[in-house]
């Protein structure tokens, strides 16, 4: 955290535990999302790999192709900035529920940016205020990144009107307004990042 944020912390800082217990967590569930689609893939792969070697393409449970099989096994990353706790996990529950997606919730603006490039998300869904840096703050940034400019971004807030003009001078039209119906969300996250 001091490399990410470039302050010094005390052992005892009651602010960095939040924070650090949401890193930890988000990369518990990232990691634990890939290694278990990935073993049971795996062994899949493995078979199915012998077989094309060996002149026989046939693989356990009717699977059409290598090829498929690969693509079965990256998840799309979506990586939520949201600060307020009972939304954060909502939004997480709900998009990992969706097939072909996981989610990350990150609860500092000054650390979805890192988030964002080591798990390497395919979708950033920001709130506007949040410690840190804002949804804003952190959306320039993401655009200056080179590694990450072009991922999909979208904007959850209870105070678009408030940000209409920033919104309309970083050309923003992925927003939602809260309270939102979770069933909007869902079908916005799958428009912007199919799986």
């Amino acid at each position: 955290m001091n490399d990410v944020l470039g302050v010094r912390c005390r052992s005892n800082d009651a602010e960095r535990m939040p924070i650090e217990r949401s890193l930890l967590s988000s990369r518990e569930i990232l990691e634990g999302a890939r290694v278990a689609s990935a073993r049971a893939l795996d062994e899949e792969l493995n078979f199915a790999v012998w077989g094309a070697a060996h002149g026989a393409f046939v693989v356990p449970n009717g699977l059409k192709s290598l090829a498929s099989l690969v693509e079965e096994r990256k998840k799309k990353v979506v990586v939520i900035g949201e600060d307020d706790e009972p939304i954060a996990l909502l939004l997480r529950d709900a998009i990992s529920d969706e097939p072909g997606y996981q989610a990350v919730v990150v609860a500092d603006g000054a650390l979805v940016l890192e988030t964002v490039r080591q798990v390497h998300a395919d979708l950033l869904i920001l709130d506007i205020m949040m410690p840190g840096l804002n949804g804003l703050e952190v959306y320039d940034r993401v655009r200056e990144d080179t590694t990450v400019r072009d991922m999909p971004v979208l904007f959850v807030s209870a105070n678009v009107p408030r940000f209409d003009r920033e919104f309309k001078a970083r050309n923003i039209t992925a927003v939602l307004t809260k309270p939102f119906d979770l069933n909007d969300l869902l079908q916005r996250v799958r428009s912007l990042c199919p799986a």
